[in-house]
């Protein structure tokens, strides 16, 4: 029973090394390809000519959004002042990346020449990069995220602190709870003050949050893609398949019995048959650990922190702290 029970603990390790090296040599070898794709026919200078307008493009479409805003938008009242100031202030921000950009525009083929060379380590690694040259290439729209969801998030942690205010309620930071609290009449009046202030000027915040929120949640859902893409590369048991696919009988399931003759005065006549696992027990069993990269959150949590204004990070796992 020991030596079966070492037998199989050998066998898994084996399969587990042959899983890797062939999900490596696929990796690699689909890397290779795409770097011949790009350094044929000129592609990474044509790559880096499209570049740049499509840049100029997304900022012009965010400088039409930013001053739709700061109109009438859809026909809502938005406070005027607030208004403006957070118009031009992302404005500013549009024409800083807008130079940026320009720039960066002599070295961009220079660039991209080194990352097309980094897909001869395989096909995740070009992913990855790609991943981050998109971070890269949004960083404005993650810090107009950034700006409104702080904002937000004040307003609206400053509205709940001034209703427990006017319950005679108070947050108790020592024991993680709400307590009774007794406040004078000046209390009361500067809470009302700030209260009235929050709530009329929390509808332009929301949305500014709101706007950016939808982009910054487009640029997630993007990159969430080509992590999913990697994690498969990655993790998808590739010689399990093979096996099951040419040698079904490697990776069996159990065995199974047919009866072949059965007759009074006769001895009985059985077929025994190997009962192959399924490919989908095959990818469940024998698939390789990795590091996922797409959200942890459950999608009650992820509501939650979206609709307090709390930063969302896909890239960290649960157990992670967050500022």
């Amino acid at each position: 029973t020991i030596s079966s029970i070492r037998k199989a603990k050998t066998q898994a390790q084996l399969m587990r090394k042959a899983n890797i090296f062939v999900s490596l040599l696929v990796d690699v070898a689909l890397g290779m390809l795409l770097m011949s794709w790009l350094y044929r026919k000129n592609r990474i200078g044509q790559l880096a000519d499209t570049l740049i307008p499509v840049a100029d493009h997304v900022a012009k479409e965010l400088q039409d959004l930013l001053q739709w805003l700061m109109g009438v938008p859809a026909g809502l009242k938005m406070n005027r002042a607030l208004d403006q100031v957070l118009g031009r202030f992302f404005l500013y921000h549009i024409h800083l990346w807008i130079s940026y950009i320009h720039l960066m525009s002599p070295f961009i083929e220079m660039i991209l020449w080194y990352v097309g060379l980094s897909a001869c380590l395989g096909l995740t690694m070009a992913l990855s990069i790609l991943s981050d040259i998109i971070a890269l290439l949004t960083f404005h729209i993650y810090c107009f995220y950034v700006y409104g969801a702080r904002l937000y998030c004040l307003k609206i942690y400053g509205l709940s602190s001034l209703w427990r205010l006017f319950r005679g309620k108070k947050w108790n930071v020592l024991r993680q709870r709400v307590d009774s609290c007794s406040y004078d009449l000046d209390q009361l009046f500067i809470g009302t003050l700030l209260f009235t202030i929050l709530l009329f000027l929390l509808p332009t915040t929301a949305l500014y949050y709101l706007v950016f929120t939808l982009l910054r949640l487009l640029v997630v859902v993007v990159q969430g893609m080509i992590h999913l893409l990697v994690d498969l590369i990655d993790s998808l048991p590739l010689y399990s398949v093979i096996l099951r696919l040419c040698r079904s009988y490697r990776l069996a399931a159990g065995v199974k019995f047919r009866v072949l003759e059965q007759a009074a005065g006769k001895p009985l006549r059985l077929l025994m048959q190997i009962n192959p696992l399924s490919y989908g027990s095959v990818v469940q069993i024998y698939r390789l650990p990795t590091y996922s990269c797409y959200p942890k959150d459950s999608w009650s949590s992820l509501c939650k922190k979206l609709f307090v204004g709390e930063l969302i990070y896909p890239w960290k796992h649960k157990g992670e702290k967050q500022d």
